[in-house]
């Protein structure tokens, strides 16, 4: 059976969301700091880092952008992505990773802002990254993240979200987001997980 390495509240919830939307069965693992720092959790995350999924053939991936787009192999009816190869994947792939790459740093740094230097600068330049993402989102000329079909890059942004402390005010007008967080936050996939982080 498919192992994923989570944490509550962190990456590996995007996992868990996709796990539930395609029916697949995972056995969830919870490690402590201690375990996450010990050699054998680091020989197949090499920082220590959640989520980590090993699948039924002994395949291990760490960093939540490649367990998404891995996962999205079992999506056999396109529920989560547009068709590989088609133009709608290419402009996904850029919105997915840029969500990734982009946005999930700079909450990263917004909570751990003595990771990265000075605490106020650091969130302060933080606070202005996600901003712009947001702008950018709100800007683009369809519905959802990715498109004008709901997609894993939706459930990601819920997530990412979700960790935003200045949400109540960041997305006040940005009716677009609010639309997707709103769509999303009703998924009973979503619902499902999200009651499971609060256990």
């Amino acid at each position: 059976m498919t192992t994923l390495y989570a944490m509550p509240g962190a990456g590996s919830v995007i996992a868990e969301i996709m796990f539930e939307e395609l029916g697949i069965e995972a056995n969830l693992l919870y490690p402590d700091e201690a375990e996450r720092n010990s050699p054998a959790f680091r020989a197949i995350s090499p920082y220590g880092r959640i989520p980590v999924l090993v699948t039924d053939q002994g395949q291990t991936i760490f960093e939540s952008l490649a367990i998404v787009l891995m996962l999205l192999e079992y999506d056999q009816t396109g529920k989560l992505a547009p068709r590989q190869g088609s133009a709608e994947y290419a402009g996904f792939l850029s919105w997915m990773t840029y969500l990734a790459t982009t946005l999930y740093p700079a909450v990263l740094r917004y909570h751990y802002p003595d990771r990265y230097g000075d605490e106020t600068s650091v969130r302060i330049k933080a606070l202005e990254e996600m901003n712009r993402v947001y702008d950018h989102i709100e800007a683009a000329h369809h519905d959802f993240v990715a498109g004008d079909n709901m997609t894993v890059a939706d459930f990601y942004l819920y997530m990412l979200v979700d960790w935003d402390e200045e949400a109540d005010v960041n997305l006040v007008s940005r009716r677009k987001i609010n639309h997707i967080i709103d769509k999303v936050g009703a998924m009973p996939s979503v619902e499902a997980v999200m009651a499971r982080q609060e256990q």
